[in-house]
């Protein structure tokens, strides 16, 4: 059996797949501590990512999600569908569990937030390099502990007066609460307001 590898080859090929050069250009220099013989091809759009993967094969694609020619999810189905093998990691302005979760579904190894500092997104890299896939963040809920009590509750399907004798809560109480719980996830009943915050990863 062999052992997992652990360290990077000193030669590694990285293409980055972003409209926003600038930003390009700092991620590059923050990848640039990842190996001594280090190249970074960059593309701009669905379509030149296209023309470099033909030109030369990459140990790693960093892809955005929203490229001006076509969604970042598209041409990454696209890639899998016709068997390239190049992994591929999602690079996103984007903190939405949602987003992450999509991602993963679509056959990235991981998502990675453009907030990441340097050291985070090296990290990151790294362990796509050496063939893990990355677990989606978990977003963090804004909820009080009292609005996810009343929400796991509400999930279990019980009534406001039980979830207000259960909680020892006034049934007044409860209803500010699943106004309030109503309110932040923009929907007008219970069921959608549980559906809601599954999809966010909060129950």
């Amino acid at each position: 059996m062999t052992a997992l590898c652990t360290t990077l080859p000193d030669r590694l090929r990285l293409l980055l797949v972003d409209d926003h050069r600038i930003f390009l250009d700092g991620l590059a220099l923050a990848l640039a501590p990842l190996a001594r013989d280090l190249q970074v091809h960059t593309a701009h759009s669905a379509a030149e990512a296209e023309q470099r993967l033909r030109q030369h094969s990459y140990d790693l694609i960093l892809l955005d999600l929203r490229l001006p020619d076509e969604p970042g999810l598209e041409l990454l189905q696209r890639w899998l569908a016709r068997g390239d093998a190049t992994p591929v990691a999602i690079l996103s302005a984007s903190d939405s569990s949602l987003d992450a979760q999509a991602a993963l579904a679509a056959g990235a190894l991981g998502f990675i937030p453009k907030s990441a500092d340097g050291n985070a997104l090296r990290q990151a890299v790294t362990r796509v390099l050496l063939g893990e896939t990355l677990p989606a963040p978990a977003s963090a809920s804004p909820l009080t502990p009292r609005q996810l009590e009343i929400l796991q509750l509400l999930a279990e399907g019980l009534p406001n007066k039980a979830i207000s004798r259960q909680l020892g809560l006034a049934e007044d109480t409860v209803k500010t609460h699943l106004k309030a719980l109503f309110e932040v996830f923009a929907v007008h009943t219970r069921t959608a307001c549980v559906s809601a915050a599954r999809q966010r990863g909060w129950l």
